[in-house]
């Protein structure tokens, strides 16, 4: 029998949300933040912001703040306990602090797209589920290094979003997730609570099955995120995300790692091909085969989350991203400690 086969879809939508918000130094974007979170349109719903240990008077800032939005409840963390990674914990503490079952995750650099946020993402809980997958891309902005940064991150979402929906969920991405706090309460971040990284995606691929995960890509749901400024800021980004793959289910890091290969042979294959003087017109009837049928389904599912890219120009960012992906791959495969930025 599912869990929580006594709650109507009905009472799941109308449940009241507790929005959990880690920030270490956020100062200048918090204001900003829980304003448009105040906005929501939504019944009942409180925002547990978690002060990690900052330094930049972010905790004059959320008293203030506080003591003006009754909504708004504030805790600070001075000490960071040992064997602890400093977010895990901040965020540990916020969930346990919230006083509603239904928890709601984001970042302090990304903002809901509209009001309707809350509304959607609890809208997606039905009576069996645990965990509803949602959907943060990146602010477009000029220059070839937020066209990488769309690419990847719509490539990512198309993974994980399309293994979900064939109920194999494997990761979901903390700027835009939500799960119940009982599920949580349960499990932590028990075996991985001191790595860099890993609060959304290793704990949505230890306790995620095909019976309690959802999505929800409704525009209206979206979180719009602020992207890397800078290639350094991004390959540290980068390598702090693949080097939690590490700690995946064996079947997902073989699924992720298939997926990779595959791409990155492809190119190899038609540089061989090339170098060598095979039939060129051959080869590029099969691995233009291969790649507009990706680059459709690509194109497709952008335009359905309404990502802002230069689709146009996918066989470039294909080729970049298959030329740099290795590299940071084994920097984050032999790093022994890994940096958050």
């Amino acid at each position: 029998m599912p869990k929580h086969s006594s709650i109507s879809n009905k009472e799941v939508y109308q449940s009241p949300v507790s929005i959990v918000v880690a920030a270490r130094n956020e100062a200048k974007l918090l204001p900003t933040l829980i304003a448009v979170l105040l906005n929501q349109e939504y019944p009942t719903f409180e925002i547990i912001i978690v002060n990690d240990r900052s330094s930049d008077g972010s905790e004059a800032l959320l008293n203030s703040l506080k003591v003006e939005n009754p909504k708004l409840k504030v805790i600070h963390v001075h000490n960071l306990p040992e064997g602890w990674n400093g977010k895990k914990y901040a965020l540990q503490l916020g969930i346990k602090a919230a006083q509603n079952e239904l928890i709601l995750l984001t970042d302090a650099d990304c903002l809901p797209k509209t009001n309707q946020w809350i509304s959607k993402m609890a809208g997606s809980f039905k009576a069996e589920t645990d965990f509803v997958l949602g959907f943060s891309p990146y602010k477009t902005e000029k220059g070839f290094l937020n066209q990488m940064i769309q690419f990847e991150t719509l490539l990512t979402a198309v993974q994980y979003l399309s293994f979900a929906i064939k109920r194999q969920p494997y990761m979901g991405v903390g700027r835009n997730l939500a799960y119940r706090k009982s599920v949580f309460l349960k499990h932590s971040f028990q075996g991985f609570q001191s790595k860099t990284g890993g609060d959304d995606d290793l704990f949505v691929n230890a306790h995620t099955n095909e019976l309690n995960t959802e999505i929800c890509i409704h525009s209206e749901a979206h979180l719009i995120s602020i992207p890397k400024a800078s290639w350094a800021e991004y390959f540290t980004q980068k390598v702090r995300h693949l080097s939690v793959g590490k700690n995946y289910r064996k079947k997902d890091q073989t699924r992720l790692g298939l997926f990779a290969l595959s791409s990155l042979i492809g190119w190899i294959m038609l540089f061989l091909a090339i170098l060598m003087g095979f039939n060129i017109t051959f080869t590029l009837v099969i691995i233009g085969i291969k790649s507009l049928s990706f680059y459709v389904i690509f194109t497709r599912s952008g335009r359905k989350l309404k990502v802002n890219m230069a689709y146009w120009a996918l066989p470039f960012l294909d080729l970049c991203f298959n030329l740099y992906y290795p590299m940071v791959g084994l920097v984050a495969l032999i790093a022994k400690k890994v940096k958050w930025s």
